[in-house]
Formats: C-alpha cells, structure tokens, sequence
C-alpha cells in the first residue's frame, strides 16, 4: 500500500492520473454503453473508437470509489490499440492487477458490464 492513502499504490496512481478519462473528441466514430448501481451511485460510462476491428481509442466517465476509477482505466489503458477479436476480461484478474479486496468484485462486475456492453456495441457498428 502506498503511504500516501490506504489504497494500494497501483489503484492511488490510477485514481490520481485517471488516465483516458473523460468525453471523446469529436474526431471518429463513438459507442458509448454503461452500467450503474444506484445504492452507491456507481456509474460507468465507456466510449469506444473502433476502426476495421480495433479499438483506436477509449474514454470513460465514472462516479465511483478509487477501486471502480482505476479498474475504468486499467481497462482503457489495456485494450486501447487491441483486435475487439482478441479482448478477453476476467473481473478476478483485475482485482489481483489491482489487490483489490474480493469485497469490490461488485463494483469490478459493474466496470466489466459497461466496458462489454461497449465492445458489443462497436462489434455490432463494425
């Protein structure tokens, strides 16, 4: 964990730096899909540049806890530039990417939904 919070040091940075945040240019075709629980106010938003099969860019809009805003960017930081063919997410996986708690599978599933439901939107305007 870092000294600087009581978050691990990977999710600080990520939270801090929220990499790929925010609305996409006006440059491209977009798909956008979310996901939301409304008892903690949790939402997602992700948006998808796909060209010829692969994701040219990705942005993302998030309310959520520093788990949910660093699992959004790992994401986007990881599957940028990837075949839509080739992506694979195991919500397991990015808790250990992140040593998050197995208590923030929940707030992990919701990310996972968002970012699927884009890559399914993209697949289908391909």
């Amino acid at each position: 964990m870092s000294s600087a919070s009581a978050y691990p040091a990977r999710v600080w940075e990520l939270f801090l730096t929220a990499p790929g945040a925010g609305l996409p240019d006006a440059k491209g075709d977009w798909v956008a899909a979310e996901a939301m629980e409304p008892l903690s106010a949790t939402h997602v938003r992700f948006y998808l540049s796909v060209g010829a099969g692969v994701i040219d860019a990705i942005r993302y809009q998030i309310r959520g806890c520093p788990y949910t805003v660093a699992a959004a960017a790992w994401l986007a930081g990881r599957w940028a530039g990837a075949n839509l063919a080739d992506v694979q997410i195991e919500p397991r996986a990015i808790l250990a990417e992140l040593s998050a708690p197995v208590t923030k599978l929940g707030r992990i599933l919701l990310v996972e939904e968002a970012f699927r439901k884009g890559l399914l939107a993209a697949a289908a305007n391909a």
